[in-house]
Parts: structure tokens; C-alpha cells; sequence
């Protein structure tokens, strides 16, 4: 199904707003059915007359994004001050309350904290959850958030970039993991296979080589940090992100309890490793976003 179909309301815009955009011309969008009825009565001769009334209300008094951060200590006196990392955003359209884009992905990083606190487990790097504010407007949370901790000014790595060992983002729906995208990552297609070996049964087999993107992981990229996004089930996420339909309804419970699962066990399995996790060469320039 497209977008807009079977009386869906799809309120992305093509395009963000700035501060600094020009104010034009007021625009209204009308349907199909109305602009060539109108198009019909102007070829027929007849003076076509349209009253509209616009109401619209735009606030920049508090244009500031806010992203939440947590951690759970590392306890290993070599390696806690090393990090493992995971998110999702929480921001959302308007629309609706933006359950499964991305509610879904802060609620199944929540319970993995809630997980690790239950279990009293004890990972020997530092864990610091972060759910972030900004994504649907262009990843400005994270962004700034990696920009401001990992970067120098110039936006080579700074010395704390060398600590982080993944990012770990869950922004895909509310499907299953069914596996994860290494992002062009040679070097930890095998580790991440042999860590979705225990989770065969539940349908989490893949890792793919591709890279994948336009969501808070990329950030990490940029900054040359292993930054993730997991494979998921798509059931209806294309129809309802964005729209009037993205709440609780379309919530598939039991396959958030999945995702829990796994993405507390890759982080889990991140923490303790002798090793950081292996990286890509840094690229300089790829830490680059319009506007920031």
C-alpha cells in the first residue's frame, strides 16, 4: 500500500523548516478530485471563485531538542571506562503518539535496562542507554550529541571516540529482530554471526554485510564509531509511521519481547569481550550535516 491510501493521513513533509527560511506565499494542498473539477469549470468558461480560511500556529519559544541519558556502571577497573551504547529516538509526527516509530524502540531500550538491573548483571564496560531527541527533523539529536563528546572541532575523533566500542539503535518498527546490519564491517560479520547463534529458534539468523541508514546509528558512523541498526519485520510500519495510525493499536508486543532479548544480549556481549569491538577506518568528511 502507498502512502495516503485507504484514508491514511502521511504528514511528513518533503522537506524540514529553518529559522532562517524565507517566509513566501501561504500554500494550500487540495485533492485531486477538487483541482480538476476546478480546472474543468476554467475550460468551460466559468469564473471560478475559492474563499479559504488558514489557521496556523508555529512557536520558537523553546527550540531546544532534549535526548535522555543513562548508564549502568561498568565494574572491570580496566574497562570501565570504555562504553557500549544503544537508542532510538523519541521523538515523533504529530499526527499520532508515534507508538511504533519510535515508542517501540525506546520502550524495548528501556526494558533492557530494567533487564540487566532485575538480573544484577555486572558488565565490566559502562552501558549509557540514550533516547534521543530531534531524529525526525534530521538525526539532530544524536548529531550534536556525538558532534559535542567524540569530535574535535575540526571533526576528526577526539580521545574519547576511542572508548566507545558500538552504538546499538533500534528505529524500525515494532517487528522482530530478525537480524542485524554490520554496515560494511567485515572484521565483525563473524562475531555478530556467532552471537545470533542461540536466537536461530526465535528467527534472528541474518547479518548482512550492506550498510543501512536515516536513522540515529549514522551519527556514530560519521564519527568512525560502530553504529548499528537491527533487521526487523516490517508488518505494518510503512503504512502507519508518520500518520494518524502510529499508536498503541499496531504495538506487536510479544516481538518486542524478542527484540529485548537480543539487543540485550549484543549489548551484553559487547561489554564483556576482552576487545573493543573492531571499527572501520575513520573517513575524514563524512562528519559533515547542513546547518549544524
Amino acid at each position: 500500500p502507498q502512502y495516503n491510501s485507504n484514508g491514511i493521513v502521511h504528514v511528513q513533509a518533503p522537506n524540514s523548516f529553518k529559522l532562517t527560511t524565507p517566509i513566501g506565499i501561504p500554500r494550500v494542498a487540495m485533492s485531486y478530485e477538487d483541482g480538476q473539477r476546478i480546472a474543468r469549470l476554467i475550460k468551460s468558461g466559468i469564473d471560478v471563485e475559492l474563499a479559504l480560511t488558514l489557521k496556523g500556529r508555529f512557536s520558537t519559544a523553546d527550540t531546544k531538542g532534549y535526548n535522555v541519558i543513562a548508564e549502568i556502571p561498568g565494574t572491570d577497573p580496566d574497562l570501565k571506562s570504555q562504553v557500549v551504547m544503544l537508542g532510538g529516538h523519541l521523538d515523533s509526527w504529530q499526527a499520532s503518539t508515534g507508538a511504533t516509530d519510535n515508542g517501540a524502540g525506546c520502550a524495548v531500550v528501556m526494558e533492557v535496562a530494567r533487564l540487566f538491573i532485575a538480573l544484577g548483571l555486572k558488565p565490566k564496560r559502562t552501558i549509557r542507554l540514550a533516547l534521543w531527541d530531534g531524529e525526525e527533523q534530521g538525526l539532530y539529536g544524536s548529531y550534536n550529541y556525538v558532534k559535542k563528546h567524540f569530535t574535535n572541532a575540526d571533526g576528526t575523533p577526539n580521545e574519547a571516540q576511542k572508548n566507545v566500542s558500538a552504538y546499538f539503535n533500534l528505529d524500525y518498527g515494532t517487528g522482530k529482530i530478525r537480524g542485524i546490519y554490520s554496515q560494511d564491517n567485515a572484521a565483525i560479520k563473524p562475531i555478530f554471526e556467532q552471537w545470533l547463534v542461540p536466537f536461530h529458534d526465535l528467527g534472528a539468523k541474518t547479518v548482512s554485510i550492506n550498510g543501512t541508514g536515516s536513522t540515529d546509528h549514522s551519527s556514530f558512523e560519521w564519527a568512525g564509531i560502530p553504529g548499528f541498526q537491527f533487521i526487523q519485520d516490517v508488518l505494518d510500519d510503512r503504512r502507519t509511521h508518520h500518520t494518524n495510525l502510529d499508536d498503541f493499536d499496531h504495538l506487536a508486543i510479544d516481538d518486542m519481547k524478542q527484540s529485548v532479548i537480543i539487543l540485550a544480549s549484543f549489548v551484553y556481549q559487547a561489554s564483556m569481550r576482552p576487545e573493543l569491538l573492531p571499527r572501520k577506518p575513520w573517513v575524514k568528511g563524512q562528519f559533515v550535516f547542513d546547518g549544524m
